[in-house]
């Protein structure tokens, strides 16, 4: 195993051109290793959702090196990058992302038909998830019939629908009244206790202090 799980190299991310292009990351260079648990912490509008959604393979840096253990994910194209995100990479999206027509299973299950599991097995290993999460009895349950930390769990465990090393979240509570964000952190450290290297982008400090690892992005750079 390497001894970093991910690596950024000199990461550049312009958007627009010209007059009017938008220097949103600027010599990005970090080392995560596997198994650690890490934030990314800083004001909003200055990077840290970007720099996430690059790690993820979500978008791809305008220079610079990504990689997950040795492969630089930068230089994949779109068929594997879809295929590494679909078997190393869970992402968890600040506003949830379910899909409303489908219940809490079958939103977990959908992820796994991405990462080619046999549909005999999706719901029973969908009903496990659930379970991790502690919302076995909300399994029918649509997503307008859950609380905002019930839609935050179930999109927690369909993240780890195909069981990734890798769990990347974009300000998993930052919905959430103070009682729910407590609820969605403690399981965030079971799966942590299960071995996932796992990396938040927060404004909660609290949190940040409980991390192996802090990164700080300000106007695109990182402090040190």
């Amino acid at each position: 195993m390497s001894e970093f799980i991910i690596r950024a190299k000199n990461i550049e991310k312009i958007y627009g051109k010209g007059p009017v292009k938008t220097h949103a990351l600027k010599d990005i260079s970090l080392e995560i290793p596997p198994g650690s648990f890490s934030c990314i912490i800083g004001p909003s509008g200055h990077g840290k959702s970007t720099l996430l959604h690059l790690l993820a393979g979500l978008d791809k840096p305008t220079s610079g090196s990504i990689f997950i253990d040795e492969v630089d994910i930068a230089q994949l194209d779109n068929n594997k990058l879809s295929e590494l995100r679909a078997n190393r990479v869970g992402f968890v999206f600040q506003f949830f992302n379910l899909l409303q027509n489908l219940t809490a299973l079958e939103n977990i299950q959908t992820a796994m038909m991405f990462g080619m599991v046999p549909p005999e097995e999706q719901k029973k290993k969908a009903e496990s998830l659930l379970a991790l999460v502690n919302l076995s009895e909300k399994a029918n349950a649509k997503p307008n019939e859950l609380s905002g930390g019930q839609q935050q769990r179930v999109s927690i465990a369909r993240a780890l629908a195909n069981n990734p090393d890798i769990l990347l979240m974009d300000e998993p509570t930052g919905n959430l009244d103070s009682e729910s964000e407590e609820e969605v952190f403690k399981h965030i450290f079971k799966i942590h206790e299960l071995g996932k290297t796992i990396v938040i982008a927060t404004h909660n400090l609290e949190l940040a202090q409980l991390a192996q690892n802090v990164f700080e992005i300000r106007d695109g750079k990182l402090c040190v």
